[in-house]
């Protein structure tokens, strides 16, 4: 039987690559490309909670994200997403917010506050519908006048699938590194320097230790029960649903039913333990009529 095929932009493996403390060549290759700090910051770079925690019970991660500081206090965060999110932006902006209320405690001053860079790297899907960019870089500034509010927050989305084949660029080539597992093109890419030299050869090491395997395997393993057991709960809800709508003959019976079916898909969805943001989303239930379901 064929081993399963494993990307570096597999969550897990994304991490051990570039979230190694003890080597962080690929790291800061990859970030040279993204990001502009100054040259010496790279040389104090510290990455924040290094360790790998998998849920397996569900497939999420504690942290699968990378943290970092800089010399002068700049917070990094990077993040890999694979399948594509209604929220993602939301997202990306809360946890960008996160990171720069934490840096404060009570008392402190603003002044303390240092720039966060929120990267997103998606691999699967587009996230940024009105550029053809696969890179774009956003900050805080007046549209009409390109006057910067502030230069504290900086969010960098970058797009695999946007990735024109002509290019040959450091960047592109480090998103295509994460995309392949393809032998003949990932030695062709560790030539490049010594950067890619590092992030080949761990993800070699990784994908070729069984024990790593298993936790890639056992992770999407999860993620697919998972979706399993939602898309039985919305199909059990959605039938329970209809069948008390068909006993309703007059409109007002018809909008009852509807009313009906969502709650059932509400109740199966909670007892699968997803949270009220979920199912307001596909039942347009709204937060406080889910909290009476509990």
């Amino acid at each position: 039987m064929s081993k399963t095929r494993i990307f570096a932009k597999s969550d897990p493996i994304f991490k051990m690559i570039f979230g190694d403390p003890e080597n962080k060549t690929a790291l800061i290759g990859l970030l040279r490309e993204i990001i502009d700090i100054p040259e010496e910051e790279y040389a104090h770079i510290e990455i924040i909670d290094p360790n790998l925690r998998v849920n397996k019970s569900y497939g999420k991660s504690g942290i699968l994200d990378i943290k970092l500081t800089t010399k002068n206090g700049q917070r990094i965060n990077i993040e890999i997403q694979i399948r594509k999110a209604s929220d993602l932006k939301q997202r990306i902006l809360f946890y960008a917010s996160k990171m720069i209320a934490e840096q404060l405690t009570e008392g402190e001053k603003y002044d303390k506050i240092r720039k966060i860079i929120s990267i997103m790297i998606c691999t699967d899907h587009n996230l940024i519908e009105d550029s053809k960019e696969y890179h774009n870089r956003y900050f805080l500034y007046d549209k009409n006048t390109n006057s910067t509010f502030t230069d504290l927050l900086e969010i960098d989305i970058l797009e695999f699938k946007k990735v024109p084949e002509k290019d040959k660029s450091n960047l592109a080539t480090w998103l295509r590194f994460l995309n392949t597992d393809d032998k003949e093109e990932l030695d062709k890419m560790a030539v490049r320097n010594v950067a890619f030299e590092s992030a080949v050869c761990k993800y070699k090491q990784l994908t070729a230790d069984e024990r790593v395997r298993m936790i890639v395997e056992d992770k999407e393993k999860a993620w697919k029960d998972r979706q399993a057991e939602i898309k039985y709960a919305m199909e059990e809800g959605i039938q329970k649903g209809r069948t008390e709508g068909r006993a309703e003959g007059r409109a007002e019976g018809r909008a009852e039913g509807k009313h009906n079916r969502e709650i059932e898909i509400a109740k199966s969805l909670l007892n699968s333990g997803l949270d009220h943001k979920f199912i307001t989303l596909h039942t347009g239930l709204s937060k406080e009529e889910i909290e009476k379901l509990r």
